[in-house]
């Protein structure tokens, strides 16, 4: 397989830098004492749309035809890649339809449909209803991580990362398909090998670590196993993300609920943003002291969005 060089990323970035947000980076002088760490969050829930989803959404919208761009597209997400995609098409005048399941929160299928995106909201497999739906309407597919133009999207968090960091020992990142880790990964292993890749995935959902144990991507019921992190309930490992992560994660640390909304309650009590559980899932690492790090390591963590509800808040606590 053929990955992505540097200067293909930097290419992405300059492309949609136009239309996304530079997102902060941010530390805290009491959490890097309390664990001997120089800590960086890059927050990236205050990118378009909530996430870092809309990176690798309108790359691709960029990279579509004319003649692609007048069918229109059709995407799946529980949240995330909705809003994104939806975003991204309107910035251009594009027609998209959006397949939910029917247990997304109200505040993410307002959001999609508020960015212009047309919801259409199923009991069964989304990607059974997705097809449909490109066969009916003759659709273009814009998938939520296992496509080239996303994963190079994505991966221009690192760019800004390293612009403003240089040096960096860890980076954790959380992983629901992968789109995310799969370019960041890429590009921060080409910049220095010797940084250690660190992925988090829900222990309810996660499709990559069977993945990697069994060798070939595997599919997942998240309708039986729930999570909090409803972005990172990925139904199915892609066939490219499996192959990024293979070659570019050094490990996957799996997490709890429970753990997930205790670094939820330190993000919020001392960091002063509210991230999606999917965000405070990959400080949990760290906190839970998951992994042997040595003292004063710069460790990157990734905060991917901050889509979360009030109500859903609410029940956490």
């Amino acid at each position: 397989m053929n990955f992505p060089h540097l200067e293909s990323f930097y290419s992405v970035l300059e492309i949609i830098e136009p239309y996304i947000n530079r997102t902060p980076i941010i530390t805290s002088s009491s959490i890097n004492k309390k664990f001997n760490l120089d800590i960086y969050f890059k927050l990236e829930l205050m990118q378009k749309t909530g996430s870092f989803k809309a990176r690798g959404a309108v790359n691709k919208v960029l990279k579509l035809s004319d003649e692609e761009r007048l069918r229109g597209v059709v995407a799946i997400s529980a949240g995330n890649h909705a809003q994104a995609t939806s975003w991204a098409c309107s910035q251009f005048g594009i027609k998209s339809k959006i397949v939910m399941p029917h247990t997304a929160s109200k505040s993410k299928i307002n959001a999609t449909k508020s960015y212009g995106g047309d919801v259409v909201l199923t009991k069964g497999k989304m990607m059974d209803t997705c097809q449909e739906l490109i066969d009916k309407e003759n659709l273009i597919f814009v998938h939520p991580f296992d496509d080239q133009d996303i994963i190079s999207g994505q991966g221009t968090v690192s760019l800004e990362v390293i612009n403003e960091i240089k040096t960096l020992d860890y980076a954790f990142i959380s992983i629901g398909g992968g789109g995310l880790i799969s370019g960041m990964a890429c590009f921060l292993k080409q910049i220095n090998p010797n940084i250690k890749v660190i992925g988090v995935e829900p222990v309810n959902s996660n499709v990559m670590t069977k993945s990697i144990e069994s060798g070939k991507p595997q599919n997942f019921d998240t309708l039986k196993n729930k999570t909090i992190a409803d972005t990172l309930a990925a139904p199915f490992a892609g066939n490219l993300t499996f192959e990024y992560v293979k070659k570019y994660v050094d490990e996957i640390i799996n997490v709890s609920e429970e753990e997930m909304i205790e670094s939820l309650k330190v993000m919020i009590e001392r960091l002063k943003i509210v991230p999606e559980p999917a965000a405070s899932a990959c400080f949990v690492p760290i906190i839970f002291n998951k992994l042997k790090i040595p003292n004063k390591s710069k460790c990157l963590v990734v905060v991917c969005g901050g889509n979360i509800d009030l109500s859903n808040i609410k029940s956490l606590f």
